[in-house]
């Protein structure tokens, strides 16, 4: 074999070489890698042009065009929980509880006993903390005996003579290591002016005693343990040879809390949450190119609050962000819940709120017909069950707006 022939050879058998799949090292074959690179892009959006959403406008758009605030979704009486709030906080609240009736005689079903009712022993309340700020200690829960006729439209001022000192009933202290959980208090049948043999019923008000700001949410739906009633009766046995002593408990039949919003600064723009349970919409103008044909890697709704969070001290609240399926004002239904977004927000910070939209970009990729608007409002297990807020800054100020960080690939193209 000549020189010439042997050299073709062996570079023939070098190429080969070069492209062999080692599995002990990466590989390495640059001559079959495309010349180009992925393209990612990482922008902040605060205003756009208004033609990279509809050809034919003109002018700046705000990234982030609040439409309005809307209640009425959830009521303080139909929250999943109930914020009592004491003295010392920006606003106060307390709640309001009304009790189903007892039977006249004994239903407990134990059929070793006669369902006759010969005295009532006691009577027990017991209330559901579901959370609270534990770095305050000594808080106690006063109650107070309200009207049986107590219903939504009662209002903190209202309420306000049934919160003194001729009715108060009992106090129940809440251990300062106790953060979730149940705490009750056992009472002689004599303490309550209502419940006697015609009506058989209690209507409790709750209020925070505490050496320094404090709230207490408590449990007011069947997944947070609402409050209950028992009442320890003696009865004949079935023989009727000894009496014995039964139990049997009453839930709530209404509730709500009613707070003190007179002190509550009005908000500078639209208010996400409170006791009204407000939720916010929001239009974002994003270039249509952006959602189309870019691959989005993570977009996030930044919010900065214009002041301090609103709420009760200590507290800590969760917001949710979920696209719209269709965009006819307050009554539009809302698109899964898989593609929102969820961020915990600290009641008296003022650090931006970030919120993840990377699936609701996914979403309107998959479905050019989906308006893009969002819902900014409370998680479901805590809207209209606090004194919590959450305030949008004026867009109409540059140096204070919510914004879109959207960080994107740009459609790769093999080089030529």
């Amino acid at each position: 074999m000549n020189a010439v022939r042997w050299m073709a050879f062996a570079a023939a058998g070098a190429a080969a070489l070069a492209c062999q799949d080692v599995v002990s090292v990466p590989g390495s074959c640059p001559e079959f890698c495309p010349e180009s690179a992925i393209d990612v892009r990482d922008t902040l959006l605060s205003t756009v042009l208004a033609s990279s959403i509809v050809p034919t406008d003109t002018g700046y758009l705000n990234s982030v065009a609040p439409q309005g605030s809307y209640t009425g979704y959830v009521l303080p009486h139909e929250a999943a929980q109930m914020q009592v709030v004491g003295p010392g906080s920006p606003v106060q609240a307390r709640a309001l509880m009304v009790f189903f009736r007892f039977a006249g005689n004994y239903v407990g079903g134990d059929t070793s006993v006669k369902d006759t009712i010969l005295q009532t022993d006691s009577l027990r309340f017991t209330f559901n903390i579901v959370r609270r700020n534990a770095n305050v200690t000594g808080v106690a829960l006063a109650l107070h005996e309200i009207p049986l006729d107590t219903d939504s439209s009662r209002t903190f001022a209202d309420m306000d003579p049934y919160f003194q000192d001729s009715t108060l009933v009992a106090t129940v202290q809440v251990p300062d290591t106790l953060v979730q959980g149940p705490v009750s208090v056992t009472l002689l049948p004599g303490a309550l002016r209502h419940f006697v043999d015609d009506t058989l019923r209690s209507a409790i008000g709750l209020r925070i005693i505490s050496t320094g700001p404090a709230f207490v949410s408590l449990g007011a739906d069947t997944l947070n343990q609402p409050a209950r009633m028992t009442r320890f009766v003696q009865l004949d046995s079935s023989t009727g040879t000894t009496r014995v002593t039964r139990s049997e408990s009453e839930v709530l039949s209404f509730k709500t809390f009613v707070a003190d919003t007179a002190s509550v600064p009005a908000p500078a723009s639209l208010r996400v949450g409170g006791t009204s349970g407000a939720r916010v919409f929001i239009k974002l103008n994003v270039p249509t190119q952006l959602v189309d044909s870019m691959v989005v890697v993570r977009a996030s709704l930044l919010i900065p609050p214009p002041a301090p969070v609103p709420g009760a001290p200590g507290d800590t609240f969760s917001l949710r962000v979920l696209p719209l399926g269709t965009d006819f004002g307050p009554k539009s239904p809302l698109a899964d819940s898989t593609y929102g977004g969820y961020a915990k927000v600290a009641v008296g910070s003022a650090d931006t709120v970030v919120l993840d939209l990377t699936r609701a970009f996914l979403l309107w990729r998959s479905n050019a017909v989906m308006p893009h608007t969002v819902m900014l409002g409370m998680v479901r297990s805590e809207e209209a069950g606090s004194v919590d807020a959450f305030d949008l800054p004026d867009q109409g100020s540059p140096a204070n707006r919510a914004i879109l960080r959207i960080t994107y690939g740009m459609p790769f193209r093999p080089g030529r």
